[in-house]
């Protein structure tokens, strides 16, 4: 385990891990700000997310696999692909860089144009066309 930690590759995909978070966010969450100019539509948000992630598992993913999500670790955790000490070091490291990628973005960006940072609102119509189909 202690060959693991110190190993040169370890750090370098935990590394890998933070930094290919924290481009994600900055990018995801960039793209979906409200300028005034030119409001994004759906679609340009999700080609910009799309075009993020592909661009980041191509970058990294010889490194550390490009994770990105601490959901994609645990189910590799869960598929024993990885072992518990680099899934908690991923997780970490993904967090942290989802943090700063958020804290840089938020940092950038004016402040009448970030506002929430593109943070998503619950509509109650589809809250209840839900509760609607269920029933």
């Amino acid at each position: 385990m202690r060959n693991e930690i110190c190993s040169l590759a370890f750090v370098r995909a935990v590394f890998s891990e933070f930094l290919a978070t924290l481009i994600f966010v900055f990018l995801g969450l960039g793209s979906a700000l409200n300028w005034p100019s030119a409001l994004p539509s759906v679609l340009q948000i999700s080609i910009a997310f799309g075009l993020a992630i592909g661009t980041l598992v191509q970058t990294f993913g010889h490194v550390s696999g490009a994770h990105i999500n601490p959901a994609v670790t645990v189910a590799f955790l869960l598929g024993s692909h990885i072992s518990i000490l680099r899934a908690v070091f991923y997780i970490v490291a993904q967090l942290v860089g989802a943090i700063a990628g958020a804290g840089i973005l938020h940092a950038l960006a004016p402040g009448n144009i970030r506002g929430n940072l593109a943070i998503n609102q619950v509509c109650i119509f589809y809250i209840y066309a839900f509760l609607y189909v269920q029933i």
